[in-house]
């Protein structure tokens, strides 16, 4: 007789298996137990062993990281927190209390931008973090920037400084706006795959990539309208800031490769040359002269400096905060609108909407200001939050609506029934569309030698079988939907904008708009930033003294666990698989496509917004 293992023995014990399962909890308990402990550890030591740096005398060091955007991404997905495939993100929030308070701090009179590592960033913050730096100018304060390459976002805010440092090796990336998009329908056709594209809106360009092989010529006379007005935006700041024309910034991008041949194909030194830059230094000739500039830090390492995170953590600290009745509530709808409850840097239907219902339920809530950073996603989640928007109009709470760097079709929707909608000079917006897409695989199928069949009760099949061609009874079903789901948009916009309902056809279509041709269209009400939007909810409530706020969506401390402890291990992720670019971008569709989960497959989508 075989002899069994100790180990066999003992899982057939029932006592083995109550011991493992303690054992397991007992694991997970020491594990949050340690987490916690950490946690309590951090925060203790930035409070207190970190002693707040007093600024006087240092320079206030600014350094992004990533983009800088409306709200920090979160995410209850394993594999993104254990990938570590969430972007590094800076709040402007808090960037621009940093930025707005040292303009009357006396202790503050020098800022260093250190902008190497800013990438992505929207034009609308863009324009509301240059506000803020050019308030700093206007208070007498010295801006600095420094920085190997700088991207077309980066040299935006470098701008603003008195002195742009370049490294003697660097670049500055200035190459206007532009919008390209991967068309499938070639690709498609090959592997015997149909996408069954609903839409209504001459400009509605979103489905374009299933149905051709090129951008048609009403997307491009649509898109180059709206980034013509934020190039000229930004040619306008760049050239005002370094004392130039706008031609001037223009000529130089156009004709970068004759003005290289002029500097001995020197990039550096012909954006030096062309006045785009003031110094030229290696890495190690920088550090000297920021220390020359500012004064030694105390170990003599470094500059005389202050972080930003730093001065934030004072500023926070020195703040007295008055208890104060009257509350204005500022809700974060960023990314894209989806159906259920989605963690911060995504709108839920749900999610976002119970955010809604919570302001509006709360008696010292006298306004609401929804802050808009989206291009749109389902109907049916953008209809949820729409109709809590407006049941707290019924309690009469103020609503405004403040758009960020992009609010259209779905954001134009959730933003339309406000009493009044704030945009940016550099918001895009409109795009008002709708469209739908259901694909069917029987052509692929039967390439392999495979068929579906079957029976039904019914003569029209609505089950949307991906396995069978398109029932034309269902198609016409589904584009009636459609049709009905844009004479609703334009409809509810016409009624909300008090614009007649055939204006409001010949401005939609799908069509993109930039904030300033938006507010000619009847489209906004005014251009300014969220602070102004915020005052004008205050002015429109009656309320003088009143506290802002930023209801977020909680986390169970599950989560919070899990979160935390997952980024302890994030070194255990192969670094080539978090840096391999196939597989990043196969993950990225892949994620898009798990965000079109409206239920009956209807979206208001702007596809060609993010630049």
């Amino acid at each position: 007789m075989e002899q069994k293992t100790l180990f066999e023995r003992f899982k057939k014990n029932p006592l083995f298996w109550i011991f493992s399962g303690r054992l397991f909890f007992l694991s997970l308990n020491i594990i949050f137990l340690v987490t916690v402990l950490i946690g309590v550890i951090s925060f203790i030591t930035s409070i207190f062993i970190s002693d707040f740096k007093d600024p006087t005398d240092k320079v206030l060091v600014i350094s992004p990281m990533g983009p800088i955007v409306e709200q920090i991404a979160g995410s209850n997905d394993p594999i993104d927190n254990l990938s570590g495939s969430l972007p590094r993100e800076l709040y402007v929030g808090d960037l621009l209390e940093v930025l707005n308070t040292a303009v009357t701090d006396e202790r503050v009179q020098n800022i260093l931008l250190s902008l190497d590592n800013i990438s992505g960033t929207g034009q609308a913050v863009l324009f509301d973090v240059g506000n803020a730096l050019q308030k700093l100018k206007d208070a007498d304060k010295k801006i600095f920037a420094v920085g190997d390459y700088y991207t077309r976002s980066g040299y935006y805010l470098a701008s603003f400084a008195d002195e742009i440092i370049m490294n003697t090796d660097g670049a500055i990336t200035i190459d206007g706006f532009g919008r390209s998009r991967l068309f499938f329908k070639s690709f498609l056709d090959n592997i015997k795959v149909d996408f069954n594209i609903f839409r209504v809106g001459t400009f509605k360009s979103a489905v374009e990539p299933y149905l051709g092989n090129k951008m048609s010529d009403a997307a491009k006379e649509a898109n180059l309208a709206y980034l013509n007005i934020l190039w000229d935006s930004y040619k306008n700041v760049v050239s005002r800031n370094r004392g130039m024309s706008s031609e001037d910034i223009q000529y130089f991008v156009d004709n970068a490769d004759k003005i290289l041949t002029e500097t001995d194909n020197s990039t550096s030194e012909a954006f030096l040359n062309y006045g785009l830059v003031d110094k030229l230094m290696p890495r190690t000739k920088a550090r000297k002269y920021l220390k020359e500039l500012f004064g030694e830090s105390e170990d003599k390492k470094s500059f005389a400096r202050i972080s930003g995170f730093e001065y934030f953590q004072l500023i926070k600290s020195e703040k007295n905060i008055e208890y104060v009745e009257d509350k204005i509530a500022v809700i974060v709808a960023r990314g894209t609108i989806v159906d259920g409850v989605q963690p911060p840097g995504m709108i839920g239907g749900d999610s976002t909407s119970r955010l809604i219902r919570e302001a509006h339920e709360d008696e010292d809530v006298k306004a609401i200001v929804l802050r808009v950073d989206s291009g749109g996603g389902g109907v049916f989640a953008s209809e949820q939050i729409r109709q809590e928007l407006l049941e707290a109009k019924e309690k009469g709470l103020t609503i405004i609506a403040s758009m960020g760097n992009v609010a259209a079709s779905g954001g134009y929707w959730i933003s339309a029934n406000a009493h009044e909608i704030w945009a940016s000079h550099n918001t895009i917006t409109g795009s008002i569309g709708i469209f739908g897409i259901l694909p069917t695989f029987d052509r692929a199928l039967k390439e392999i030698g495979m068929t579906s069949d079957g029976i039904k009760t019914s003569k029209i099949d609505l089950s949307g079988d991906v396995t069978r061609p398109l029932d034309k009874s269902l198609s016409a079903i589904i584009q009636n939907e459609i049709e009905y789901g844009y004479s609703r948009f334009i409809g509810l916009v016409s009624e909300a904008r008090d614009i007649p309902i055939q204006e409001v056809d010949t401005i939609a279509q799908g069509r993109v708009w930039a904030g300033s041709k938006a507010l000619e269209l009847g489209l906004v009400d005014n251009i300014g930033d969220l602070k102004m939007a915020i005052e004008r909810a205050a002015e429109l409530a009656g309320i003088d003294d009143y506290n802002s706020y930023y209801p977020e969506q909680e986390v169970n401390w599950r989560e919070q666990l899990f979160n935390r402890f997952s980024g302890y291990i994030n070194w255990a992720i192969p670094t080539y698989i978090k840096d391999n670019l196939i597989l990043k971008e196969s993950v990225k569709i892949l994620k898009d496509v798990e965000k079109l989960n409206d239920p009956k497959g209807i979206y208001i989508i702007c596809e060609d917004c993010q630049i």
